[in-house]
């Protein structure tokens, strides 16, 4: 069944009138300001991320191994919490509710930065909170944004992810072993500083709920609302009627389908979604592949590969995050992680030599080639969370988003509890499976860029699909 929504072209000129007279599309601004709390948690989130996967210099539990996978078991935590609570709770609250639970991660991270039971909670909690965090935020920026503007919106959540990767490689990689001020301290006043800004920006930037839930209720008025609150200036237009038109038929084409209906639409894209996010995501930015880096820079006595590392994965996000709806998003996603996947697979074969880990020269090839891929994966990174956003049927949306950020979680508490020393396994069977399966996506992922929710949808739906721009 395919429905199809014909708008005049007096309304599409209108719509194109003040995209072309604000820079953009009217409704993008406004909408961007309401993802602004959720950039602070997805700072901490990237922080905890990196603590996880070998960044935890001079952070006394960092090396156990329940330390490592603990926050990735609170993230599994969070999504399938996410779950229940947005069928009894508001999203608004549910936002609240992971802001104070990183608050309190940081107050425990910064009280007890030696005690292991506080830090694990700390962990335990600050997971939880992401967890709920990017099952609700990703939902909320793909109904709100404008359609040529979406991806910008919804790749917010993996370029904060980068800065906060970066942000905890800088200073640990830094930190000096006399210091008497502990790494876990710094690292909890972080949070702290992060879950205050969340709070502080909620009531100024983060009220404004999703109009696909108001058009769910029944209630147009309220959706309407919602509309002309995410345009500048807050005044309604013909981009208003086009945007509550366009939302009207996707809820009530959503409205129409019965659940095996919306499993059958969705079972393609989450598979799809899992080679895309889970697997290429998870084997991008990995505990073997920090401890290589770190390696390879003590061979080689140097600290500043972090640095750089860290600088290179923010830049390659922010070119995603600037071209992600001009250029598309197909073409550089699968460039990018077929890259990554090469590299991975050239650090596994100078692995596969065990003398080569002593080695000066080889080392530093090493580095240069996790420099290289911190930055093409930190491209990389943005595109998944757009794709995500938009890949499955609404009335589903959550439940398989939740299956695929579990199963990116579950593959990081793998390479965590089997890693035990270096070998060319370790990289070239990850390397070589990002290559392959990023071959294959190149034939049947699509090319989402200015498309409404449902032809996104609907083109997450063919197997094959070859168009790249």
């Amino acid at each position: 069944m395919t429905t199809t929504v014909v708008i005049n072209a007096d309304s599409t000129n209108n719509e194109n009138q003040n995209e072309g007279k604000n820079g953009c599309c009217c409704c993008y601004y406004p909408a961007t300001k309401k993802c602004i709390p959720d950039i602070f948690i997805f700072f901490s989130a990237g922080m905890n991320l990196a603590l996880g996967l070998g960044w935890d210099y001079y952070s006394t539990f960092g090396p156990v191994k329940h330390f490592r996978f603990s926050w990735f078991i609170g993230v599994i935590a969070g999504a399938l919490l996410a779950l229940l609570f947005r069928l009894v709770i508001s999203k608004q609250f549910i936002r609240v509710l992971a802001k104070i639970l990183i608050l309190a991660e940081g107050i425990l991270f910064t009280s007890a930065p030696y005690d292991e039971q506080a830090l694990l909670a700390g962990r335990y909690l600050n997971g939880i909170a992401v967890g709920l965090s990017t099952i609700i935020f990703l939902l909320r920026a793909s109904e709100i944004s404008p359609n040529h503007q979406r991806g910008s919106c919804l790749a917010i959540e993996q370029y904060c992810i980068s800065v906060g990767i970066a942000i905890q490689m800088i200073y640990t990689s830094q930190w000096a072993d006399d210091t008497r001020f502990p790494a876990n301290r710094l690292h909890g006043i972080l949070d702290i500083i992060f879950a205050a800004c969340a709070i502080a920006s909620a009531g100024r930037f983060g009220s404004i709920e999703s109009p696909v839930d108001w058009l769910w209720k029944g209630q147009e008025t309220a959706a309407w609302e919602c509309l002309v609150g995410l345009q500048y200036p807050n005044a309604a237009d013909g981009a208003t009627k086009i945007r509550l038109e366009e939302l009207t038929e996707y809820v009530r084409y959503e409205a129409n389908l019965s659940l095996m209906d919306d499993i059958k639409r969705g079972a393609l894209p989450l598979v799809k979604m899992i080679f895309f996010r889970s697997m290429i995501l998870a084997f991008s930015f990995s505990l073997p592949l920090s401890l290589i880096l770190q390696h390879s820079s003590d061979v080689n006595y140097t600290t500043w590969p972090a640095i750089v590392a860290g600088c290179l994965r923010i830049f390659g996000g922010f070119i995603a995050q600037m071209q992600i709806d001009f250029l598309g998003r197909k073409s550089p996603a699968l460039f990018c992680s077929i890259v990554v996947g090469a590299f991975v697979t050239g650090i596994g074969g100078i692995c596969a030599d065990f003398f080569n880990l002593q080695s000066v020269y080889e080392m530093s090839v090493v580095t240069t080639l996790c420099l290289l891929i911190q930055f093409f994966a930190g491209c990389f990174a943005p595109f998944t969370s757009a794709f995500l956003g938009e890949a499955f049927p609404w009335i589903l949306k959550p439940y398989f988003m939740a299956v695929v950020v579990v199963m990116e979680q579950i593959i990081h508490i793998i390479v965590i509890c089997t890693f035990w020393e270096f070998n060319s396994g370790l990289f070239l069977a990850p390397g070589i499976l990002i290559i392959v399966v990023s071959m294959i996506l190149a034939v049947t992922m699509p090319e989402t860029r200015n498309t409404s929710l449902m032809e996104a949808q609907g083109r997450f739906r063919n197997l094959i699909y070859f168009k790249a721009y």
